[in-house]
């Protein structure tokens, strides 16, 4: 269970609550949010999730505008007028017309 994640350099670390870190990886990629299963990061136009393992789960192209949040396996990020919510692997659960 991922507690937080640590910039190191070009270096992602995982830690758990106790401040333990699970895993560490190399990753240019910069950064967007973290829930306590997962981990997202954007490549340019690419948004990657990746498990506490620092593993890729899965890689999608997105033209985002901003990113806005994570919870469990999903994460949400703003496209355009438009709300999207994703989960892991992912695939859109929902879209909702917002300001």
């Amino acid at each position: 269970m991922i507690a937080r994640v640590k910039i190191d350099g070009n270096y992602l670390e995982t830690l758990d609550s106790e401040g333990r870190k699970i895993a560490r990886t190399y990753c240019k990629a910069m950064l967007l949010g973290n829930s306590s299963k997962i981990v997202i990061v954007q490549d340019g136009n690419y948004i990657e999730v990746l498990d506490q393992d620092l593993k890729k789960i899965a890689r999608k192209f997105l033209k985002i505008d901003r990113f806005l949040g994570a919870s469990g396996d999903t994460f949400s990020v703003q496209s355009g007028n438009y709300a999207e919510t994703y989960n892991m692997e992912c695939k859109q659960i929902s879209r909702n017309y917002s300001k």
